[in-house]
Formats: C-alpha cells, structure tokens, sequence
C-alpha cells in the first residue's frame, strides 16, 4: 500500500530520525555515539522546527517553547546552535517544494497543509506540555 504524500511529509516532519552508528570504536576526538545521537535529534527537531514556522505558520513563540525543550532534551549535543542552524538549512527543500506548489497547484497545497500542519502542531503541543 503505498502512502499519500502529505502523509509522508507529517511522519517526516514529526519523525525522529535515529541513524544506525557503527559498535565499532570510533577514533581518538571523534563524537560519542551518545553525542551523536544528540546531534541528529538537535537537527530532526530544527527540521520540525522549519516546517512549523515556514510551512504551516504555527506561532513563532510555541515554535520557540518547542526549541527549549529540545535543548533541555538532548544535553549530549556538542553544538547545539550549530546543529540547530544545520537543521533549520536541510529544511530549505521542503519549505521551497510548498512554497511551489502554493502557486502552481493551490487545491493540492491546501489538501497537504490541511492533513500535515495539524498533525505537526499537536505534536509540538505533546513535546512542550511533557516539559511543563
């Protein structure tokens, strides 16, 4: 069966991404697999993070809530602005695919929207309301 894709942009956008690691050691001042891990979660969570504030224009201040509770939530990060700033950038097609179709194909745009952006407030809502 395969999924519409609106619905594949709300699991993309609520989804963590948790990237198989190697169990292989990993060399002298390289990232601990927990840091890494930290990493991914700091940018997956700026990619959220873009699609609400460009994509489905949530609220800049619950867009803000949502970026302190990650960052409370992955104290492993080793850069979190820098992952942060690198999550919000690999957001950029996807914010560039919906401001296409807002003009080429309106219908389909507002259909997309409608299924992914509530779907992705809700899950802000859920994130920021476990840290209150």
């Amino acid at each position: 069966m395969r999924m519409k894709r609106s619905s594949l942009l709300a699991a993309s956008f609520l989804s963590v991404s948790f990237g198989a690691l190697a169990q292989t050691a990993l060399p002298p001042g390289h990232p601990s697999s927990k840091q890494l891990m930290a990493a991914e979660g700091v940018m997956t969570s700026a990619n959220i993070a873009r699609g609400a504030a460009d994509v489905c224009h949530i609220d800049a201040a619950k867009v803000a809530r949502f970026k302190d509770v990650v960052r409370t939530s992955y104290p492993d990060a080793p850069d979190f602005d820098g992952e942060w700033k690198l999550g919000l950038a690999q957001a950029q097609p996807t914010v560039d695919r919906f401001a296409k179709l807002k003009t080429s194909n309106p219908a389909e745009y507002k259909k997309e929207i409608g299924e992914a952006c509530p779907a992705l407030d809700r899950g802000i809502d859920e994130v920021t309301q476990q840290q209150q």
